[in-house]
């Protein structure tokens, strides 16, 4: 059963040093930590079943009563609930989860809430899904059987229209290559990780992650829409505008350089943008991102009005990436992402002063092998305009 709990304090070694000076360049906005880390999801106390992890960056939705909806699912997907984000019961229903489908053409294999959206205050939720085809677990699909070799990402839609209590799939695909799965395997090809949803000017925004393949450059897309429970709705920045659509490629030949992304930020949203916030006080939108590597790897965020033009990137906090992390490492962080407990928006949108960074913990983690026992846990933050 689901164990209510108020969020308890905790401090890993990795994070006793974070209050290192912000690294200079990002102009507009200082962003500090402010204090210890707190647990918000624990595998040894939470977990429902084993397959029970944070395993994408954290999403929250408040609903028409009040109570606040937190995601950060594995495939099967779960959600947290509560008063506030301080206060929140894991839930062991699975919401959502995809069809694990071995036709590529589906779009509908492993999917993550990745994104939400309510549009109506609550009444509904919209949630953008990044779906994993993970041709090795299929037969006859991956020649090398190697999951990085035989991965095909898109992004994809489902709606809850009763509290986030469960998600139906919604026809059609948010973002996908203009290429098929048979055309791009060997490398791990497609767009990745949405980041959140911010509205600007009347339309709503989020960055996808793209890797290189045949007319789409790697970096960050830029996509946005005016019609967000229409998947087929959103643009992608073309490098002038957003004029770039997304197609089908099963379902019709099209020219593919009409149908990628001119990514954004060249040089200064260096690596993919996990989480993507508004500033409540300046109008500055925050983009956090993380640095994977050793040495000067870390928890970085870069400044935009516009979400086009970017500051050089700041660094917030160091961490040690997964694919970094050796013997002796403190504990590697994962999928950074802010939220503000003290936001009015339905979607967490804004932040203020004091928002909250979340990020998955990998415990017991072993070279090559990152383990099934992660925590969520949340690090208070200042922001403060310079």
């Amino acid at each position: 059963m689901p164990i209510r709990h108020s969020i308890a304090l905790l401090l890993p070694a990795c994070l006793m040093a974070m209050h290192a000076p912000v690294y200079a360049g990002a102009p507009g906005l200082a962003v500090t930590v402010a204090g210890p880390p707190a647990a918000v999801f624990t595998k040894t106390r939470d977990a429902c079943s084993p397959d029970d992890i944070p395993d994408a960056p954290a999403r929250a939705v408040r609903l028409p009563s009040g109570q606040v909806l937190l995601f950060a699912p594995h495939f099967l997907n779960r959600v947290s609930s509560g008063p506030d984000l301080m206060h929140l019961r894991h839930a062991c229903r699975i919401v959502f989860a995809g069809a694990e489908s071995a036709d590529p053409a589906r779009f509908d294999d492993r999917t993550w809430i990745a994104a939400t959206w309510t549009p109506d205050g609550g009444r509904s939720i919209i949630a953008v899904l990044h779906d994993e085809f993970q041709g090795h677990r299929h037969a006859g699909l991956c020649p090398t059987g190697q999951y990085m070799d035989c991965w095909y990402n898109a992004l994809a839609m489902a709606v809850s229209r009763d509290g986030g209590g469960s998600f139906a799939r919604v026809p059609g695909i948010v973002a996908a290559l203009p290429y098929r799965y048979s055309e791009v395997v060997g490398e791990h090809r497609g767009y990745f990780n949405p980041s959140g949803i911010v509205e600007l000017d009347g339309s709503l925004h989020m960055f996808a992650f793209a890797t290189r393949a045949g007319a789409q450059a790697p970096g960050n897309c830029l996509l946005r829409t005016t019609r967000i429970a229409d998947p087929g709705a959103w643009r992608a920045w073309d490098g002038t505008g957003f004029g770039a659509s997304f197609i089908d490629p099963y379902a019709r030949p099209a020219d593919p350089a009409g149908h990628v992304c001119a990514p954004v930020g060249a040089g200064r949203l260096r690596w993919p943008v996990t989480s993507l916030v508004r500033h409540g006080q300046s109008g500055l939108f925050l983009a956090f991102m993380q640095d994977g590597s050793r040495g000067a790897g870390g928890f970085w965020y870069a400044t935009s009005a516009d979400l086009v033009h970017w500051s050089e990137p700041a660094q917030l906090m160091p961490a040690v990436g997964l694919g970094a992390w050796q013997p002796g490492d403190p504990p590697p962080l994962a999928y950074p992402s802010v939220l503000d407990p003290s936001s009015p928006d339905a979607n967490f949108q804004t932040v203020g002063a004091a928002p909250l960074l979340y990020a998955t913990r990998f415990n017991g983690v072993t070279p090559g092998h990152p383990g099934m026992d992660r925590d969520l846990i949340a690090i208070p933050l200042h922001i403060s305009v310079q």
